[in-house]
């Protein structure tokens, strides 16, 4: 069976890939199969646009790299999330998971690595647009990340049965993210309080409030209490930056 997570970029991925990844019947790669040197060319020249890719080729390459006597192989490369129609003619048996996230915290991670903030509501939108065409697949699981980060355990009972080869997942450990050790946690308030007052009007001008209600989110309209919220948060990130570094440096002695 090929499991392949459709899910944004800067959307809670790695966390569920590596929940799934718990399982001993998970066959993962190394990497985002994106980002396998064998098949990088292909599948990074132009990874948001329409284009014919040697799926078989790719196939290949991916299979070179999965476990074969796992029952589940596992990907998770973002711009699989356009590729739903190649994924199903070239991959049986497959499922999906299907995850998205609030569109502001995207926003911010997007922002944070450079990105233009039109662009980013723009792209953010499109993902979401997507996402309500492969909620519909009748072979797909879909969440979104604030149900994961605040009902693990519901959540991975309901993966575990969507995907009876699974077996239980281990969710309670801590996660290495992003160089980062922790327990699940919701980052969203703490990246939305990131987002500026003008930063904020900026990306409700090209939000579009009915994809937001499908997947059951609001625009979210910064009050005068936004910039203390922020100032606070930004005070509460640099004191925990510095525990954090002082903990690890006692780690070593």
């Amino acid at each position: 069976m090929y499991v392949f997570v459709l899910c944004p970029p800067f959307c809670g991925s790695t966390l569920l890939w590596k929940i799934l990844c718990s399982s001993p019947s998970v066959a993962q790669l190394p990497n985002e199969g994106q980002f396998l040197p064998e098949v990088k060319e292909y599948l990074r020249e132009d990874p948001w646009g329409a284009m014919d890719l040697p799926w078989e080729r790719i196939k290949a390459v991916w299979e070179l790299h999965w476990d074969q006597t796992k029952p589940l192989k596992l990907e998770k490369s973002p711009p699989n999330l356009i590729r739903v129609v190649e994924l199903q003619a070239h991959f049986a048996p497959v499922k999906f998971i299907v995850m998205v996230r609030n569109p502001y915290a995207q926003i911010e991670g997007l922002l944070r690595r450079g990105g233009d903030i039109g662009r980013a509501t723009r792209f953010a939108m499109r993902c979401l647009r997507v996402q309500m065409n492969n909620a519909e697949l009748h072979n797909s699981f879909v969440l979104t990340y604030e149900q994961l980060v605040s009902s693990t355990d519901g959540v991975c009972r309901s993966i575990e049965a969507f995907l009876p080869e699974l077996g239980p997942l281990q969710h309670q450990q801590q996660f290495s993210i992003k160089g980062q050790t922790r327990a699940i946690v919701d980052l969203n308030t703490r990246q939305i309080l990131r987002l500026s007052t003008s930063t904020l009007r900026t990306i409700n001008e090209h939000i579009d409030p009915e994809v937001l209600a499908y997947w059951g989110y609001e625009p979210y309209v910064p009050d005068g209490t936004h910039g203390l919220k922020r100032l606070g948060s930004k005070t509460s990130e640099r004191t925990h930056k510095l525990t954090d570094g002082l903990m690890r440096r006692l780690r070593r002695l």
